[in-house]
């Protein structure tokens, strides 16, 4: 919580700021029904996460070595996210 300044700019002057207040309401919940999943090789497996939050969160799965799973994903990053 607190005051944040963004600070936008590329090659093209002037860069340009804006600052917010950010107000976080309570803490997220996150939810995933099933934790551990199994599936034979090559078929698809449906990844589910319930979160509630104010504001709303960016959400994302990430594999064990930290790559992003984007197939399928939303234009959040989120494969399954309700």
């Amino acid at each position: 919580m607190g005051a944040f300044l963004c600070i936008a700019s590329n090659d093209v002057p002037p860069a340009v700021s804006k600052r917010i207040i950010l107000n976080v309401n309570f803490a997220p919940v996150v939810k995933v029904p099933n934790q551990l999943l199994g599936a034979p090789l090559g078929t698809d497996v449906q990844l589910e996460c319930y979160v509630e939050a104010f504001p709303n969160t960016i959400n994302y799965w990430v594999k064990n070595r930290g790559e992003m799973l984007l197939d399928g994903a939303d234009s959040s990053g989120c494969v399954q996210c309700l």
